[in-house]
């Protein structure tokens, strides 16, 4: 990536920048001037405010591991926890899930959040611990004892923090600036200018309601860059976004979230079995796959979400369908899609 900014003709720094004040930054004691800046640092994991803390890892050390540990506990239950859960206990890992709850990956379809939990209890063997808090890590015998808030003692060859991610905003000196911050990250406007008016920011470390994922991140990127150079006006709107957690099997989904179509007297929620009968599923029968599609009173597709092995590509298939608004019979007229696949079982289902 630096050396396609240099190729473009951009000017590349390595180091660490704080702001002086709205207009001044310092990288490595020099002090940099200029009419615009743009905050970009994401997110970091947070920390976990326990005795013992310095012996976890996070999911960046997960991938320095130079061997694959025999048991693995993994506090927390998003993306980053039930990746890294699929991942090492296909890799051989016996692995823990300590849910402070009873349930992982709060952004999905309950319902298919189920399935996903235990489908890696049965062909991956997680172990999932419900209504668990961490509140202290030891290390004994070569092993870390994690001690629960219930009293409990469990032993695991490495534990791993996958609790949350927080704005990566520490070392920027944000004092010495307008720009106002709160717990969810850099308040921004419908601009992603912060309060300071000539400070600008985007990515995971801003304060938004849609999913903070690398493409979001991107279309922000894009958008600020048309709007900089005085190419686009009005506030940025984003698009129907897809997200996924590749866990085994995925989930995945886009538009209206399900466990809020289910709620609302306005949508119709149908659910279908796609391992079954004529959805041209690529997977085996006996794989846990299911969709579900939410309409609206014109009968037309306003969110959609799947767990499946193939999620990510019939999810994918399905957001032009609920972004463009597309009329089913023009849908069906224009467009025979590659048979056989649930993309083109759509025909029926728009």
């Amino acid at each position: 990536m630096q050396q396609l900014f240099e190729q473009q003709g951009n000017d590349t720094i390595q180091g660490a920048a704080s702001f002086v004040n709205n207009h001044t930054i310092k990288v490595n004691d020099k002090l940099i001037t200029s009419d615009h800046f743009v905050i970009a640092t994401g997110l970091k994991p947070r920390s976990l405010d326990v005795p013992g803390n310095e012996y976890l890892l996070t999911s960046n050390d997960v991938f320095n591991m130079e061997e694959l540990p025999e048991s693995v506990a993994i506090i927390g239950g998003g993306y980053i926890a039930m990746e890294i859960a699929s991942l090492l206990s296909v890799a051989g890992a016996h692995v823990t899930i300590l849910l402070r709850s009873d349930r992982a990956l709060r952004a999905f379809d309950k319902h298919h959040v189920d399935m996903v939990m235990d489908e890696m209890k049965d062909s991956l063997g997680v172990e999932f611990q419900y209504q668990t808090e961490v509140q202290a890590i030891h290390h004994e015998d070569a092993q870390f004892q994690v001690t629960t808030k219930d009293g409990r003692l469990l032993k695991f060859d490495k534990v791993i923090n996958a609790s949350g991610r927080v704005p990566n905003i520490d070392t920027l000196h944000l004092e010495n600036t307008d720009v106002k911050v709160d717990k969810k990250g850099i308040v921004v406007n419908e601009h992603l200018q912060t309060a300071a008016a000539n400070i600008y920011a985007m990515g995971d470390v801003i304060k938004k309601e849609v999913p903070g994922l690398t493409s979001t991140a991107q279309f922000e990127g894009e958008y600020l860059s048309r709007y900089l150079r005085g190419h686009q006006s009005d506030g940025i709107h984003y698009p129907v976004i897809g997200t996924v957690a590749f866990t085994f099997p995925q989930i995945a989904e886009a538009g209206v979230n399900m466990d809020q179509a289910r709620e609302d007297p306005d949508l119709t929620v149908k659910d279908l079995e796609i391992a079954q009968g004529d959805y041209f599923y690529t997977g085996t029968a006996d794989d846990k796959a299911h969709l579900s599609l939410a309409y609206d009173q014109q009968n037309k597709i306003v969110g959609a979400s799947e767990v499946s092995q193939t999620a990510v590509d019939d999810i994918n298939a399905l957001i032009p369908v609920i972004a463009l608004d597309v009329d089913p019979a023009v849908w069906q007229e224009k467009m025979i899609l590659i048979f056989p696949s649930l993309a083109y079982k759509l025909r029926s289902l728009v």
